[in-house]
């Protein structure tokens, strides 16, 4: 199927009505065409969150992101701020660093170009011998990064309303939460041999949750207490609430927790 018939018949799949819901084209999951749209006008214009603020908390600490088709390095500057830089020399594209960790300066290892924190060209061997040579023009490419609740978001549209404004609607649900006051203190990564979006699907229903996690959660979550929010400008969000008791299956709030409470709790 091509794209162009692949877009056409998702466009008639969205103006339906939610009861008239059916899957989408085998083709939207499969096409290495549409991924290639999806990296650019999704993964590439979009405020995508990147990790904690707290994962980096010295000058000097950094940690490295896949956004979309770039990679991005997320830097706490001297200034106490964070900042997101392309993860790729000027001069051959190489990327500079892999994982997360402290440096003072990131120096290519293809050239040995190098660069401070603040995304500066600092050093370039051999390349005064070339008159045009401007190394103040030099700098890692910078890329729009926000925080939101303790969250870093980066994005490579220019042209974004800053991401408290696309997530404005999302914010009462989740303030009282206090999350920019969370502190990481486990992370690990897994790859899915899977299309990006039968994961996340997955998390966008609780349609599964009374039988797959039907001894943990799911005794406490009812398909009918679940919430569709929507964001405006075309972004909705799926949420649910969820009352724990004394019976429930899972873990409680700490006594002493007074931020959380009532349904919230």
């Amino acid at each position: 199927m091509s794209v162009g018939l692949v877009l056409r018949d998702l466009s008639a799949l969205a103006a339906r009505d939610l009861a008239e819901a059916t899957a989408p084209p085998k083709a939207l999951y499969t096409s290495p065409d549409i991924l290639a749209l999806e990296q650019q006008h999704v993964f590439g214009a979009s405020w995508l969150c990147a990790g904690r603020a707290d994962e980096i908390p010295a000058p000097g600490d950094y940690m490295t992101y896949e956004l979309g088709p770039q990679p991005v390095i997320l830097i706490r500057g001297k200034d106490g701020g964070i900042s997101a830089r392309a993860n790729t020399c000027r001069h051959r594209m190489m990327r500079l660093v892999e994982g997360r960790g402290r440096a003072s300066r990131f120096t290519c290892p293809y050239h040995a170009w190098t660069y401070g924190i603040d995304g500066r060209l600092v050093s370039a061997p051999h390349m005064d011998r070339t008159a045009c040579f401007a190394r103040d023009e030099l700098a890692l490419a910078q890329i729009r990064c926000e925080i939101y609740q303790g969250w870093i978001y980066v994005t490579l549209d220019a042209d974004a309303a800053p991401v408290a404004t696309k997530l404005a609607a999302l914010t009462p649900v989740t303030e009282r939460y206090r999350p920019q006051d969370y502190v990481t203190i486990f992370s690990e990564e897994h790859v899915w041999d899977t299309n990006w979006k039968c994961l996340t699907e997955n998390f966008m229903e609780s349609y599964h949750l009374p039988v797959a996690h039907r001894e943990t959660v799911g005794a406490n979550f009812t398909v009918e207490e679940n919430e569709f929010g929507d964001a405006g400008d075309g972004a909705d969000f799926v949420y649910q609430f969820f009352t724990k008791t004394e019976g429930a299956p899972v873990g409680r709030a700490h006594d002493d927790n007074h931020h959380l409470d009532g349904l919230w709790r």
